[in-house]
């Protein structure tokens, strides 16, 4: 793996471990406030949400390289390495044309609501509509490598073929 992916690697598990964590602190702070100080963080539950979409949009491509994604596999991996390069490229093409029409209307989507604002946090919804539109994109690139040029994919052991390692 080159040094620019594991870097690009790190930045994604970065943000995707510190959005997680700051919607951990607000979500603590919101229950303390509630509970100890009778009050609320009106705009804790919009903060909270608009974190877990990047984080969410942000990490999914990552996911997908690692094979993190929920796939009905059975008969395509039973099949010959020949055909089953051929259905995966198929596959992966018809996911391209996909992304590509998200990226699309879902630019068309968060320009539409540039003038919109958050009603807590009152920045334009663009930022929050923008998630679609970097998510999609990213989610391209990382299927574009890993089927087409063998970038990024993490070759899971055979001894855990459901990823079990990773949870222990």
């Amino acid at each position: 793996m080159s040094k620019l992916w594991r870097a690009y690697v790190a930045a994604v598990e970065a943000f995707c471990f510190a959005g997680i964590g700051a919607i951990l602190v607000i979500g603590t702070m919101q229950v303390v406030w509630r509970y100890a100080f009778n009050s609320s963080l009106f705009w804790s539950e919009e903060a909270m949400r608009y974190l877990m979409i990047w984080v969410v949009m942000i990490g999914a491509g990552l996911s997908y390289s690692r094979g993190q994604f929920l796939g009905m596999r059975l008969a395509v991996d039973r099949l010959p390495e020949r055909p089953r390069r051929i259905l995966n490229l198929i596959s992966a093409v018809l996911v391209l044309v996909f992304l590509v029409t998200i990226l699309w209307f879902g630019t068309k989507f968060a320009w539409m609501t540039r003038f919109q604002s958050a009603t807590a946090l009152g920045f334009s919804m663009f930022w929050v509509h923008g998630a679609i539109i970097v998510g999609a994109g990213l989610l391209a690139i990382h299927v574009g490598l890993g089927e087409f040029f063998g970038i990024g994919r993490e070759v899971r052991s055979e001894e855990h073929p459901m990823g079990a390692e990773e949870a222990l």
